[in-house]
């Protein structure tokens, strides 16, 4: 795996559906050259709203390369490029298929590690100017993920994306137990157990566990 793409932006004004304004990170450009990854994630980047995006369990995104001309076909766009869904790594023969909650990936000088897939929202639709399209992002489950930094250094186009370390519980499957219908006990446990996902992640899987024990015969 390779990484093609660096990408970083800063806040730009949005209008929500009910015309607020707001602040987004989602638009970035390519940066040519290395770029400093740091603990809180790529060094000249921004996040907008840091509750669901941003921290350093969700320090950096990555998206694969290789679902680009997949969207373009199924979507009618001739306009998407790397970066366009907000990644800051867009990596080359990345699938989410093969990947696992606590992978560990070198990326250039940097050490990443795999805490949960990209959630859609709102915005995502803004910026394909579909406020359905989360729903079909979700349901495709070309997601991408979010990783925490374990080491910091610089990362640039042409970089290797390769993994160190592999993980327990696989991406897919974390996704169906907390955005399909596959939140069995024992399922949620296997992913609470995984010390490498995420806070966000680990709230949502607290509160499955609590409706089980409060439904056991649901």
């Amino acid at each position: 795996m390779r990484i093609v793409a660096v990408n970083v932006g800063g806040l730009r004004e949005m209008h929500d559906g009910r015309g607020r304004s707001f602040y987004s990170g989602i638009e970035k450009s390519h940066v040519s050259g290395p770029v400093s990854i740091g603990f809180s994630g790529v060094i000249g980047d921004a996040q907008g709203n840091q509750k669901a995006h941003g921290g350093p369990d969700n320090a950096v995104y990555v998206y694969s390369a290789d679902h680009y001309a997949v969207w373009r076909r199924e979507e009618h766009r001739d306009d998407l490029a790397p970066g366009f869904f907000g990644e800051n790594l867009t990596v080359a023969a990345l699938h989410e298929t093969d990947v696992r909650i606590g992978d560990l990936y070198r990326a250039g000088h940097a050490l990443l590690e795999v805490t949960q897939a990209r959630a859609p929202c709102a915005t995502l639709g803004l910026r394909f100017g579909d406020k359905n399209f989360p729903d079909r992002f979700l349901a495709s489950r070309r997601m991408g993920m979010y990783l925490r930094v374990l080491k910091e250094g610089d990362v640039q186009a042409g970089d290797e994306f390769h993994r160190e370390r592999t993980g327990t519980v696989p991406l897919l499957e974390a996704v169906e137990v907390l955005y399909g219908n596959e939140a069995t006990p024992q399922r949620l446990q296997r992913l609470k157990n995984e010390s490498a996902l995420s806070r966000r992640w680990r709230d949502k899987v607290d509160l499955l566990l609590a409706q089980c024990a409060a439904n056991p015969a649901a």
